[in-house]
C-alpha cells in the first residue's frame, strides 16, 4: 500500500507534467503554412469571396510567404522576414480627380490628415499614404496579429478593426472634400458583413 503522501506526490507530478505539456504546446511556434491554414479557415467562416494569391505573389517577389485577397480590397499576408505575425491591410485607391484635392496646400487635406491620424492612433491601427511621384494615389490601413495570439477571435477582431477604420477614413475624406468620391469598394464585401458569417 502506497502512503498518502507518496500517492499525492505522484498525482501532483503527473498533473504538473500534463500542465507543462499544455504550456509547451501553446508556446510552440506556428509555421508559416500552419498560420496560412488557420487564416484560410477563419476567412471561410465569413462566406466572403477570397483568392489565394500566393502563387501570383511568389512569381513577383520573395518578400511574401503567402497572401489572400479577401472581398474587394482586404489583403491578409505573411511577410517572409517576419515569422512572428501576419498582416491585415485595407488598401484604398483614389481616382485622379480625388488625388488633385489631396495636396498639402489644401487646408482641408491638412485637417483630414490630422483626423485620420487620430482615428488610426485611437483604434491601434497603422496607416500610410501611397504616393506616385508627387501625387497621393491611395491610403493603406493596416494592423497585425501575432503568431502566438493567432486564433479566430483575434483575427476577426483585427480584420473588423481595420475595416471599420477604413470606412471611417472614407467618411472623413468625404466630409472634408466636396465631391470626393473615395471609392466605396472597401465596404462592398467586407465592412457591411459580419466577420462571423
Amino acid at each position: 500500500m502506497i502512503p498518502v503522501v507518496v500517492d499525492t506526490a505522484i498525482s501532483f507530478f503527473f498533473l504538473y507534467h500534463a500542465y507543462i505539456e499544455q504550456i509547451a504546446t501553446k508556446l510552440m511556434t506556428k509555421t508559416s503554412d500552419q498560420m496560412k491554414g488557420l487564416v484560410e479557415d477563419f476567412i471561410k467562416v465569413t462566406n466572403i469571396n477570397y483568392e489565394d494569391q500566393t502563387e501570383k505573389i511568389r512569381k513577383k517577389s520573395n518578400l511574401i510567404d503567402w497572401q489572400f485577397h479577401v472581398g474587394t480590397n482586404v489583403i491578409v499576408s505573411k511577410n517572409a522576414n517576419r515569422e512572428d505575425r501576419i498582416h491585415v491591410n485595407v488598401n484604398m485607391r483614389f481616382s485622379s480627380q480625388d488625388a488633385k484635392l489631396l495636396v498639402m496646400k489644401n487646408p482641408s487635406f491638412s485637417k483630414a490628415i490630422m483626423e485620420i491620424s487620430e482615428i488610426c492612433t485611437t483604434c491601434g491601427v497603422g496607416h500610410q499614404w501611397i504616393k506616385n511621384n508627387e501625387d497621393i494615389v491611395g491610403l493603406a490601413i493596416f494592423s497585425h496579429v501575432d503568431e502566438q495570439k493567432l486564433d479566430r477571435i483575434s483575427f476577426h477582431n483585427t480584420w473588423d478593426n481595420v475595416s471599420r477604420v477604413s470606412s471611417h477614413v472614407q467618411k472623413i475624406l468625404r466630409s472634408n472634400f466636396n465631391g470626393f468620391s473615395a471609392q466605396n469598394n472597401s465596404m462592398d464585401q467586407t465592412i457591411d458583413k459580419s466577420m462571423y458569417g
